[in-house]
């Protein structure tokens, strides 16, 4: 059933492209790169908090068990983009693609992709086609129980590892000059390694972000996702434990423009899980989680093609079958090269 999804949303979104390219009257070619380097004080957590954003992906699987220790971590990035004009409208084709590269713990190291089809429909609204993929993402060791000869059962510990793939459809209507409404749909794809394919899941997404030109130096970005995640749970029953869930994400960003050159970046993120296990003896049945987080970055335009950037990022969150909350910390610095 996954293989027939993922070649339906393929063809659909190829065919979106082929309709609108042979209408090409003009095009032009950009692109650009990124590097930042990070500390983080739990490698476990890394990048689920900096995944936790509007344009991210704030559902990446959950950490049973965080704490893992402190590292540096190297972010390269890099981009380009084609845009055109046709009979509708202006259209974009973008990739961007980077990688977070952990000196230390070389396991939790990924890469990650990204395509982008955007197209114009009319003076105030246009679609936006995406299409995520995170390869060989290393979640962390996971206790794996299994039933042996003995009435006890015997544990094991096994690498936590994945494959993600994510559709998104964006929706864009300017309400005024100073007000634009997106509505956004996903539908994601999560494939796990052995022995924890049992996990494998799919979830979808409904969602509504709005962007609010307040004055000529203040920008507010709010925005809010409901999603359900979906497992098999004839799959997990031999190991009574499904990380089926329930989700609700909430964000708001405030860019203020501080002088001419330089910018902050206020961001608050909250989120909630509810856990829909059926196993009474799952440690997720009845259970929820909560994350609080916040973020403040800097960015300074250096000149028109470099930006340099600098930010430190709190995250706490909360299993309701936990005694106490968990807190990571990242900060970074890092520039933007656009040509």
């Amino acid at each position: 059933m996954q293989d027939y999804y993922l070649d339906t949303l393929c063809r659909v979104l190829l065919s979106a492209t082929c309709l609108v390219l042979p209408c090409a009257v003009q095009a032009g070619w950009s692109a650009g790169g990124a590097f930042s380097t990070y500390y983080t004080d739990d490698v476990g957590l890394f990048s689920v908090t900096r995944r936790l954003s509007l344009d991210e992906d704030p559902t990446q699987p959950i950490v049973d068990e965080p704490q893992q220790g402190a590292d540096a971590v190297y972010e390269p990035s890099a981009y380009v983009n084609w845009a055109t004009e046709n009979k509708l409208g202006d259209f974009e084709l973008g990739l961007n693609a980077g990688a977070y590269i952990f000196q230390n713990n070389g396991e939790y190291t990924h890469g990650f992709l990204q395509l982008i089809v955007e197209q114009e429909l009319t003076e105030k609204n246009k679609i936006k086609l995406l299409y995520d993929f995170v390869p060989q993402l290393y979640i962390g060791k996971k206790s794996l129980s299994q039933e042996g000869d003995v009435e006890a059962e015997l544990e094991h510990e096994a690498d936590e590892q994945l494959d993600s793939h994510i559709w998104s459809m964006h929706l864009e209507h300017e309400l005024s000059s100073a007000v634009i409404l997106r509505g956004l749909v996903r539908y994601g794809i999560r494939e796990y390694n052995q022995p924890f394919a049992y996990r494998d899941t799919q979830f979808f997404t409904v969602g509504s972000h709005l962007e609010w030109m307040i004055t000529h130096d203040i920008e507010l970005l709010v925005g809010y996702h409901f999603e359900r995640g979906y497992t098999d749970h004839e799959q997990s029953v031999q190991y009574q434990d499904d990380i089926g869930y329930i989700n609700h994400f909430a964000s708001a960003e405030l860019k203020i423009h501080l002088l001419p050159d330089l910018k902050m970046l206020l961001i608050f993120d909250y989120e909630h899980n509810d856990f829909t296990s059926p196993f009474v003896h799952d440690i997720h049945y009845d259970g929820n989680e909560n994350v609080y987080q916040g973020e403040i970055e800097f960015l300074y335009e250096l000149t028109e093609q470099t930006m340099l950037k600098a930010g430190w990022q709190h995250g706490s969150r909360k299993f309701n079958y936990e005694s106490h909350d968990v807190h990571n910390n990242n900060v970074w610095i890092g520039a933007e090269f656009h040509f």
